[in-house]
């Protein structure tokens, strides 16, 4: 089995949930893109902490990274998708 290749099928997976919650333009899908997203990101987060616990490797501390920038992200955008909602709901109520 080539390494290389299964870890970046792994890393693409995540980050293709990743970029399709970013790019969802259905607000009625947005919230389940979001979660998708975030179970990916959680995922390969728990399989770099139970990996070899090599984490000097350059391409793992990188990764590392990309994956908090990545749930700050979904978290923000959550967060904008509910304040959207309560203020969508506001304006039907006036």
């Amino acid at each position: 089995m080539d390494v290389d290749r299964v870890q970046s099928e792994e890393l693409a997976t995540w980050k293709e949930k990743y970029m399709a919650a970013l790019f969802e333009m259905d607000r009625g899908r947005l919230n389940q893109r979001i979660t998708e997203a975030e179970m990916a990101v959680a995922q390969r987060a728990r399989e770099l902490f139970q990996g070899d616990g090599d984490t000097s490797c350059g391409t793992q501390l990188k990764e590392r990274k990309a994956l908090e920038a990545a749930l700050y992200a979904l978290r923000a955008l959550r967060s904008i998708a509910q304040s959207d909602r309560v203020a969508a709901r506001g304006s039907f109520a006036a």
